[in-house]
């Protein structure tokens, strides 16, 4: 299964972010392109410890540890999933800046591998291992990737 710790797999992300312009529409949810960009940037941040966002209350949290395997398995990303709120971007950023964060982040990742993941717990998911960590690393970016039809 693809992870983001794997190079050919952050190959093929780097490459889809690329095909990116600052026109390309969503082809669902509220967000622009840039501000995509930006949220996958934050959702890499929170990986690595530097955002942490606040873990989802009972019952919700029983119901992302039941889905866990199920995401990071086969299964997709709903459409209009909802997000932590730190996640959230609401101004419309730079998008050339933001493209070029958004690579240097997954590149970066990739280089410092499982060893650079310092967060255990998924705010929706709960507890979560290295690898799980990078697997879903490729499978959110991938996610907004298909939104914008890369």
């Amino acid at each position: 299964m693809e992870n983001i710790f794997n190079g050919q797999d952050k190959d093929e992300i780097v490459g889809r972010i690329e095909q990116l312009t600052q026109s390309t529409p969503a082809l669902w949810g509220q967000m622009n392109v840039s501000q995509m960009l930006a949220h996958c940037c934050e959702g890499l941040k929170m990986t690595t410890g530097e955002i942490a966002p606040k873990r989802v209350s009972f019952p919700i949290n029983i119901l992302g540890k039941l889905l866990k395997n199920t995401v990071l398995g086969k299964g997709e990303f709903r459409k209009n999933s909802p997000t932590a709120a730190e996640l959230k971007i609401g101004d419309t950023p730079d998008f050339e800046k933001e493209k070029a964060r958004l690579i240097a982040e997954v590149n970066k990742l990739c280089t410092i591998g499982a060893a650079g993941i310092k967060q255990e717990v998924h705010p929706f998911f709960g507890k979560m291992t290295q690898m799980e960590w990078g697997r879903l690393n490729y499978k959110h970016l991938d996610h907004h990737l298909k939104q914008f039809g890369a």
